[in-house]
């Protein structure tokens, strides 16, 4: 937005950014009100991407309106669109929110000489009296993404930013690490039921031109010593003409690629295989979603039959991929038939990892109306409510606590007692992967447990095996819920 914003404004030169998601080691409140003491902005865009920033809108335009009370206050980001009627009734000091992309109706405001006229004519813009119009917002969308791929890096201080990746059991293989992100495609053709555009009529895609992305990604090699691109389009490999021209083109910079949002199977034959391989991407991301036919066509609305994902397995293991699949657990409909099948799936058809989430009812989304219209969560649920890290979903049929640890375990059966590398003596890379999870959860029994078993596998590292199971019995003795876990899965007793 920013960065649009001074390239195409004739108010370019009075453009700054405050994230306030970065820790100052003072009270976030305290670092907003030093900025706009120092700025006096006449305009202020508030962003809010998820419905768990909700709660601090209030206290932020408070602090905004003590400064300034004539400043202009405007709010976008995914999380607002669905939920534009509820924040402009909710929030007094909110002027004017912006309908899905921001960067066209964003500019129209800043350089218009009558920023009254604008909210009042702007289809883009939803006020308080285009409502009571009853004006119907529509979205103005960049159709040239070239105009976006460029990032200008001199609004925020990158040292900032945690450089991590996704999970791999490659993680930390390079010795520095300087890792960017870019989205170089918008839109998506489909309809999942837990997606935000589940509910968007407008099916098209636009794309940046593969030139532009690769002057982009030269100049981050270049200029700022990047040895980690993350891709976080939805739907990248969808003009498969592109992509492939994309990822031949990549492999000259010898990167670690990563596209942790999810690749569609649909799209990988066995040409983009190898071309993703040779650019630079060990670990692949599959978005399957489920391992239930039933799931998947008729709940989720997703076009995937499980023959092409044991296809593209396939290819992908022919290559050298390390393959995660994500599966969205949870959904009114869904039985524990269901998710037996998708475990079931997983064994059979191979995964190296696989992620389960819990499905979520984000507003605007077709799965919130299912929920809502059938009583599975409250009718007057309120904006910021939404707790996405916990399953709240409560149908006749099975309630929230049970669907939770049904995940946990379906998790722990898939990733570690029936781990692929380790059935198939992989003992290495087993062992790497455990320990990526023990970097990332130090308490996670089975991580120690399974650790343990794959060095000793491995052969030379008793120590470090005794150690291991060592403090897997730690953990289970004071954890209720590991100790659970440990005796379902018969391994409480078991000693190397």
């Amino acid at each position: 937005m920013a960065t649009y914003a001074k390239k195409h404004s004739k108010n370019n030169d009075n453009i700054q950014i405050l994230d306030c998601n970065i820790p100052t080691g003072e009270y976030y409140l305290d670092t907003v009100k030093k900025k706009i003491s120092e700025f006096n902005p006449d305009i202020l865009g508030l962003s809010m991407m998820f419905d768990n920033s909700y709660k601090h809108v209030k206290d932020l335009t408070t602090v905004l309106k003590e400064y300034r009370k004539d400043v202009l206050i405007v709010m976008g980001g995914a999380a607002t669109t669905p939920s534009y009627k509820e924040i402009l009734k909710e929030q007094e000091d909110i002027d004017a929110v912006c309908f899905s992309e921001g960067e066209l109706p964003f500019l129209r405001l800043i350089d218009s000489d009558d920023i009254k006229e604008v909210l009042e004519n702007d289809e883009s813009w939803i006020t308080r009296g285009s409502l009571k119009a009853g004006r119907i917002p529509k979205k103005s969308v960049i159709k040239d993404l070239d105009d976006v791929i460029d990032i200008d890096y001199s609004f925020i201080d990158i040292a900032d930013y945690p450089m991590r990746e996704a999970f791999s059991p490659f993680v930390g293989t390079r010795t520095e690490q300087k890792q960017f992100y870019v989205i170089t495609s918008r839109g998506c053709p489909f309809k999942c039921a837990f997606c935000m555009r589940s509910t968007d009529n407008d099916r098209s895609m636009r794309y940046a031109s593969v030139d532009r992305i690769i002057n982009h990604v030269r100049d981050l090699v270049d200029n700022f010593g990047m040895t980690i691109l993350t891709f976080y389009d939805d739907q990248i490999l969808f003009n498969k003409k592109r992509a492939k021209q994309l990822f031949k083109e990549l492999a000259q910079f010898n990167i670690r690629i990563e596209c942790p949002n999810g690749l569609s199977v649909a799209f990988i034959d066995d040409e983009m295989a190898y071309l993703m391989r040779k650019a630079g991407m060990d670990t692949i991301y599959l978005a399957i979603e489920s391992g239930s036919s039933y799931v998947l066509n008729k709940i989720i609305d997703k076009p995937l039959t499980l023959d092409m994902v044991r296809q593209v397995v396939d290819r992908l293991r022919k290559n050298g991929f390390w393959i995660y699949g994500s599966f969205v657990i949870g959904f009114p409909g869904e039985n524990d038939e269901h998710r037996d099948e998708t475990l079931k799936f997983i064994k059979d058809v191979g995964l190296d990892w696989s992620g389960f989430c819990h499905a979520v009812p984000y507003r605007g989304t077709k799965l919130y109306s299912i929920c809502v219209d059938n009583g599975y969560i409250r009718n007057d649920i309120g904006i910021g409510e939404f707790d996405s890290s916990n399953y709240f979903i409560r149908t006749p049929e099975y309630t929230p606590e049970y669907i939770t640890k049904k995940i946990y375990s379906m998790n722990l059966d898939a990733n570690f007692v029936n781990n692929y590398r380790m059935l198939h003596e992989d003992y290495d890379v087993a062992a790497k992967a455990f320990k990526e999870v023990i970097r990332l959860y130090s308490d996670h029994a089975f991580a120690h447990y399974y650790l343990a078993k794959a060095l000793e596998a491995i052969g030379g590292k008793e120590e470090q095996a005794k150690i291991s199971i060592m403090r897997f019995r730690e953990i289970v003795d004071k954890d209720d819920k590991w100790k659970e876990f440990a005796e379902r899965f018969n391994i409480l007793g078991v000693s190397l």
